[in-house]
């Protein structure tokens, strides 16, 4: 198998618990680079910050941003979905619990992010009959296009530069990076993953936040030895 490209969680998965960027990692995403492999930011977070995550770790490659709902690659940005449903179902959400948006939000485009304070269970329910998915990152809740994920924003990247998702190694932690991790070439969970990451994932690291990512950095190029 020829692999091309990683395609590569944020929070939890290159930061630790306090959402500081690990060195280990930015150690990792340089050795990758060495490789000759892409590295894909996918990211539940807004394309500013993704796009700066991405410019100063080194990774420097295209971009799925919002969970799948923008894409960013040689200069252009594809939004794949209009916001009103998240809007409409959040504001439904707010008449029932107490729930405020992520300060990142005023960069949104395409879904509605909101700080953790209830249980993403409790928001599934209270949104049942809405066409919208609810996910959580682990550190965020998502209310996102019922059509996009972050897999889809990565079909839709692969076609714009020429490779395949046969080609893409991805690396993730949350319920949101599950899609990515079973869809993908091949998946690496982290040891800090949830589970439904780990039930996807072809492989599950030993440890946890930076170290996992450098562990899964140091699998993949014994995959590329062979």
């Amino acid at each position: 198998m020829r692999y091309r490209a990683v395609a590569m969680d944020v929070d939890g998965t290159i930061t630790d618990d306090n959402l500081l960027i690990c060195p280990e990692a930015i150690n990792g995403i340089r050795r990758l680079k060495k490789l000759g492999l892409d590295v894909i930011i996918c990211s539940g977070n807004v394309l500013p910050i993704a796009y700066a995550i991405s410019f100063y770790t080194g990774a420097r490659g295209p971009i799925v941003a919002e969970n799948g709902g923008v894409v960013y690659a040689d200069g252009e940005v594809f939004v794949l979905a209009e916001q009103e449903k998240a809007v409409e179902a959040f504001e439904f959400l707010k008449g029932k619990v107490d729930v405020k948006r992520l300060f990142t939000d005023r960069w949104r485009e395409s879904e509605v992010g909101f700080y953790q304070d209830v249980p993403v269970q409790k928001v599934k329910e209270i949104l049942r009959g809405y066409d919208v998915l609810v996910e959580s990152s682990g550190y965020a809740i998502h209310i996102m296009p019922n059509h996009l994920t972050k897999m889809d924003g990565i079909r839709f990247l692969s076609d714009l530069i020429g490779i395949s998702t046969d080609e893409i190694i991805a690396i993730g932690d949350g319920d949101n990076d599950a899609r990515m991790l079973k869809g993908c070439a091949y998946g690496i969970a982290l040891a800090n993953a949830s589970e439904k990451a780990k039930e996807s994932a072809d492989h599950i690291t030993k440890e946890r936040h930076g170290k996992g990512f450098l562990e899964a950095v140091e699998l993949i190029e014994k995959m590329l030895e062979k």
